[in-house]
């Protein structure tokens, strides 16, 4: 909105349109889809020359070889941006208005409006059942052995300078546009506020539910994690949560637990659920390469097995843990759907005080927002710094 809104630093004015709903939906998943794409892509320059050399043309070297390596992949893209993209709620209820309302937002108007559980519970299943369509799919997409060896670059350089400049210029310019139109006084406007929940609330409610939903999903994660680790059969299940929608797991919540409505036990559950898969998917893959023997000759050595963990597997996992820590609390910090269905006045987080002020016309609420969504922004990215250097130390 501050880039291609009413008001936006462009002065195109895309709010309502199909136009502008897509648009955010590739910034948010463009960077999902690259991260899948492009370490495959950057393996496929030996098997291209290969068959080059065999007397293949470009043209038939790429579609014979090159294009059914990369199918999966585009398959595995495809269907990751689809999973997310069908259960996307912020954005279509924020921006598509009633024209573009989708599933999500149905479910949620459905609950706000009507306390119709039974109608929202129905539409939630359908999307549930979409949703398991795609991940059967996606699980059981082909693969194909790719060359051995290292990332090579691909392509001519200009191409690859053009297609990364107009990635990060994508990513970036929503977010410059979102800092160059806060007004400071907007902000000093929002931590006093009479019309709406004030900052310093807001900001209070966010950091401490972040905390505690943090201090739920860490032992969760860990403990899925080291199940997971001799099961590959769990694997499906960790995933489950990242393919449900928050505003179908506040639902759950609510339709599970109807005498804990109303209870910020249900919140902080909700958060903790959407949490710790995230931190349990970065923990595994480390774990799984930990050698047993190491363990094994802790144990020998006369280290119990909680010994053994706290000296020789848990510094080894740190990184891993850092990572998916930073991952959690992100999600968390961010989390719109399920808050919005279990909401209470007095738990007003950042996310929902942006939401409450968009909900208001003028150019006051509007300006006030921005300066909101820009302070989230700068927390998520504080997290973030806060990783990298983290990493290092640890690493």
């Amino acid at each position: 909105m501050a880039l291609l809104g009413p008001r936006g630093l462009l002065g195109v004015d895309l709010y309502g349109t199909l136009a502008l709903l897509l648009l955010v939906a590739l910034f948010y998943n463009l960077g999902l889809a690259l991260r899948v794409l492009v370490p495959v892509a950057l393996r496929l320059r030996g098997a291209l020359e290969a068959a080059r050399v065999l007397g293949a043309t470009p043209y038939r070297a790429f579609f014979r070889v090159g294009l059914p390596l990369l199918l999966p992949a585009l398959g595995s893209a495809g269907l990751l941006v689809f999973i997310y993209a069908f259960s996307a709620f912020g954005v279509p209820l924020l921006l598509g208005g009633g024209r573009y309302a989708t599933l999500e937002v149905e479910v949620y108007t459905l609950l706000a409006h009507r306390l119709a559980f039974a109608e929202a519970a129905a539409l939630t299943l359908l999307q549930l059942f979409t949703l398991a369509l795609a991940a059967l799919l996606y699980l059981r997409l082909p693969t194909y052995p790719l060359p051995p060896g290292g990332p090579e670059p691909v392509g001519r350089p200009w191409a690859l300078t053009l297609g990364l400049s107009s990635f990060f210029l994508l990513l970036y310019a929503p977010l410059l546009a979102l800092f160059l139109e806060v007004d400071p006084g907007a902000l000093a406007r929002a931590w006093a506020s009479e019309d709406f929940t004030p900052l310093p609330v807001a900001l209070g409610n966010s950091l401490r539910f972040t905390f505690l939903a943090f201090s739920l999903a860490l032992p969760l994660g860990v403990a899925y994690a080291g199940a997971a680790r001799e099961r590959g059969g769990l694997d499906l299940l960790g995933l489950f949560p990242l393919m449900v929608s928050p505003v179908a797991v506040g639902l759950g919540y609510l339709l599970a637990y109807p005498s804990l409505r109303g209870s910020l036990a249900l919140l902080l559950a909700a958060y903790a659920l959407l949490a710790y898969p995230l931190l349990a998917r970065a923990l595994l893959p480390a774990l799984r390469s930990l050698p047993k023997s190491l363990l094994e000759a802790a144990r020998v050595l006369g280290a119990t097995p909680f010994k053994a963990f706290w000296r020789v597997e848990l510094p080894l996992l740190l990184p891993a843990l850092a990572s998916g820590s930073t991952l959690a609390l992100a999600a968390i910090l961010g989390e719109f759907g399920a808050s919005l269905v279990l909401w209470r006045p007095e738990w007003t987080t950042l996310t929902l005080a942006i939401y409450e002020r968009l909900g208001r016309p003028g150019e006051g609420p509007y300006r006030e927002a921005l300066a909101l969504a820009a302070l989230l922004a700068l927390l998520s990215g504080l997290l973030f710094y806060l990783l990298d250097r983290g990493r290092g130390r640890i690493g």
